[in-house]
């Protein structure tokens, strides 16, 4: 087939997508989750708050986790990092979401600093507590322990009500890096219909170069062998087992890649001839931008 392809340019095999907690490479050309920096840390936000990250931009990508880090003013200073993601082409949102609040039956007296409800599932440090007898505007969760709740401020009276507990987090505002594209390598990009697959899916993922015109793609709808060509008909329509690679000359002009070693692509006009600078249809590739007569930019995930 030609020299192949190297590894480097398939998105599975890039850094730093190796996910090393689910023992495989799992990248698909973008990138992970640098960095979270709030602009404002907001106010009063208790242990029990939650964050999501925005999905992927690549099909097939691996969506962020994490846990928001918040000090003992309640102010959110960071996010704790289970999962930097992969596939993403722009930073995702963060969505800061505040524990629910509940009530519970609770039961104290004068001068206590602690109450003890009837069940403390769901109340976090950090949660206000408002109801009878207790300083609605002053008190908060301390910590939780044995089925009782220590409190900021001391009862002012008998509690014997119920008691609610109450996530008061607001104001934050945050904003997402990506790791750096100049510290990755981009992988080429690819269209593919696998046969177990209903459609033709942008922004795969190459997993092995089986051949020059056969590969081993995942997408977002599972993993499958697919030959890479100008597809099916005067409109070149994918069908399954059928893949699209994209190049493009300096000139804007596009191409299907019918064949691809290391150095060489072979391809079919895609746009107007009269505009292609490549006339013997062979020309290296670059993931760059394409120089001269004789070289095509592949479509990439960056």
């Amino acid at each position: 087939m030609g020299r192949p392809i190297k590894e480097k340019y398939f998105g599975n095999k890039n850094r730093p997508y190796t996910n090393y907690a689910r023992g495989g490479n799992t990248g698909v050309g973008g990138e992970g989750v640098a960095s979270v920096t709030f602009s404002n840390s907001g106010t009063l936000y208790s242990q029990g708050t939650t964050v999501s990250f925005g999905v992927p931009n690549v099909a097939g990508g691996i969506r962020a986790t994490g846990t928001p880090v918040i000090d003992t003013n309640g102010l959110l200073r960071g996010v704790t990092f289970t999962e930097r993601g992969t596939g993403y082409t722009s930073a995702p949102t963060l969505t800061v979401t505040t524990a629910t609040g509940v009530a519970s039956a609770s039961t104290g007296t004068t001068g206590q600093s602690i109450i003890y409800p009837a069940s403390t599932t769901g109340i976090y440090v950090g949660m206000k507590v408002i109801g009878v007898n207790i300083n609605a505007s002053a008190t908060f969760v301390t910590s939780v322990v044995s089925g009782a709740v220590n409190l900021t401020w001391p009862n002012a009276g008998t509690v014997n009500a119920s008691i609610a507990f109450v996530d008061a987090g607001s104001a934050q505002a945050n904003s997402i890096a990506l790791f750096a594209t100049t510290t990755t390598q981009d992988a080429i990009a690819i269209t593919s219909y696998i046969t177990t697959g209903s459609s033709a899916i942008s922004g795969g993922d190459i997993i092995k170069q089986e051949s020059s015109r056969r590969y081993l793609v995942r997408n977002s709808q599972g993993i499958g062998q697919v030959r890479i060509g100008a597809g099916t008909g005067a409109t070149h329509t994918l069908v399954p087992g059928q893949a699209h690679i994209i190049a493009t000359d300096g000139g804007g002009a596009t191409y299907y890649v019918t064949k691809l070693t290391a150095h060489k692509a072979t391809l079919i006009n895609r746009t107007n001839t009269s505009t292609a600078l490549i006339t013997d249809l062979v020309a290296g590739w670059t993931l760059s931008a394409a120089t001269g007569t004789n070289q095509v930019s592949l479509a990439k995930n960056a």
